[in-house]
């Protein structure tokens, strides 16, 4: 293990050492040894003779002299710790952001929902993170929610059942999001991607460490994340969310919602969205607004000739 991958494992721990050890660096720079046996005692550095026997133990420093009165320590490779610091430092400042402004039409498209809508938005305008967990059945609001809130600035959209093994570290690495948008919390089980999850939203640090590679990053990052049902979830995971249940809509609230997204985000005329949003939910049966959009995407022409044409397609398939 290299003296970086030690250092990142020590101080995600006991991220204090941190002040002790730079302490070290600079009083070694400035008392090079006269002889093997000069080194450093614990008052030299304010740091407590069992910490820095412990620091011992894991070859950070040596002693090299002790007696009945006084031990003295000596970093083992002092280039090195100073090196480990620096790159530790880049890694793992604050990654951050300029305010951004926030669409001012966001959530226009989605009918009623005031509540949700006035938490949501003063998550977004937090200070500090807060995380919001919208959950309930397939056809209700939350999909146009997460689809609403993939539109704020620097902000990230994932599929929790597309997710490879510890893949929520690749993206935070990589994307660095200010806004995660997670779609099926509930299909996450690895137990990489949990802890990924827990650890941003809980200090806002996270850390890999996976055969020889160690890195540690600081974020700050809201999450928003959506699922059919909280059974299953982890109770500690959970306990990060505000919960916003949702429950599916009536006949009526569909075909309001439908066609509001149909004519303001598909570019669809009044008269024909609410012919679409109709044949969904009396032919295909659905309450689920992703169909209606599926729909209008598919005509060759805005008629209801087209409509109905791929209403019955769509209906032999089912």
């Amino acid at each position: 293990m290299s003296l970086l991958e030690t250092l990142s494992r020590l101080l995600t721990n006991n991220p204090e050492l941190e002040g002790l050890l730079r302490d070290i660096v600079e009083w070694e720079k400035k008392h090079p040894p006269k002889d093997e046996y000069d080194g450093f005692a614990w008052h030299d550095v304010h740091g407590d003779p069992r910490t820095l026997n412990s620091l011992v133990t894991r070859k950070i420093l040596q002693i090299v002299f002790k007696s009945n009165k006084y031990t003295g320590y000596r970093l083992m490779d002092l280039a090195g710790m100073e090196q480990a610091l620096e790159e530790w430092q880049t890694n793992t400042q604050p990654v951050l952001e300029e305010p951004q402004e926030i669409p001012k039409d966001l959530f226009t498209v989605i009918v009623g929902h005031q509540d949700r809508k006035e938490i949501l938005d003063r998550s977004i305008r937090s200070e500090r993170p807060v995380h919001d967990l919208l959950w309930g059945g397939p056809a209700s609001a939350k999909t146009l929610f997460l689809e609403e809130l993939a539109r704020l600035p620097n902000s990230h959209f994932i599929m929790g059942s597309n997710l490879s093994a510890a893949g929520i570290f690749d993206v935070l690495f990589n994307e660095r999001p200010r806004y995660l948008i997670l779609d099926e919390l509930d299909k996450i089980e690895d137990s990489a991607n949990l802890s990924a999850l827990l650890s941003l939203m809980e200090r806002g640090r996270i850390t890999e460490t996976k055969y020889h590679r160690h890195r540690t990053l600081i974020l700050k990052t809201w999450v928003f994340a959506a699922a059919n049902s909280i059974v299953g979830i982890p109770i500690e995971l959970l306990s990060r969310f505000a919960k916003l249940h949702f429950k599916d809509y009536t006949p009526e609230e569909f075909l309001e919602v439908a066609a509001v997204v149909l004519t303001e985000r598909e570019g669809v005329n009044e008269n024909l969205a609410l012919y679409v949003a109709k044949k969904v939910l009396e032919e295909l049966r659905s309450r689920d607004v992703r169909d209606a959009v599926r729909i209008t995407r598919l005509l060759k022409e805005q008629t209801r000739e087209e409509v109905d044409h791929i209403v019955q397609v769509l209906k032999k398939q089912a």
